[in-house]
């Protein structure tokens, strides 16, 4: 009698492990089911800033958005992300300014992946090109935001 019932208990024991991960890959299939995920990309150019007398700063960004829907609820759910930034305008008039944003436009556009939104600090030495930068970079933000 006691071998019957060990070699029962052995046995349930054997097969409870591959019930579980049964009825755990039925319902992990029924869960992603219920969602449907659109992914996009797009780029948006900030109106051109005016930085002071030294020229314009214009800055393009990238941004994918992400939108997920539930099936069951109908509820969206939209993330933003800036994927990428791109300065093509910028002020290069003497050597001066070329030297100094070529040590700034880097730190910014680093600032601008960390902060994910226009409230980046300004780099020292380049004050104007930082706000016009800040600036553009809010404008284009506002783009995204509206698609």
């Amino acid at each position: 009698m006691r071998r019957a019932i060990a070699a029962a208990l052995g046995a349930t024991a054997l097969a409870l492990p591959n019930a579980n991960a049964a009825w755990a890959a039925a319902t992990s299939r029924e869960a992603t089911a219920k969602t449907r995920v659109v992914t996009a990309t797009r780029s948006f150019t900030g109106a051109a800033a005016q930085v002071d007398r030294w020229g314009e700063v214009e800055v393009t960004i990238v941004v994918r958005k992400t939108t997920t829907t539930n099936l069951t609820t109908k509820k969206k759910t939209v993330r933003r992300k800036v994927t990428a930034d791109k300065v093509p305008v910028y002020p290069n008039h003497t050597d001066r300014s070329v030297f100094i944003n070529q040590q700034a436009l880097p730190i910014l556009i680093q600032e601008t992946m960390q902060a994910q939104s226009s409230r980046i600090d300004m780099v020292s030495g380049a004050t104007d090109t930082s706000g016009g930068f800040a600036q553009s970079l809010q404008s284009a933000i506002l783009k995204a935001r509206a698609w």
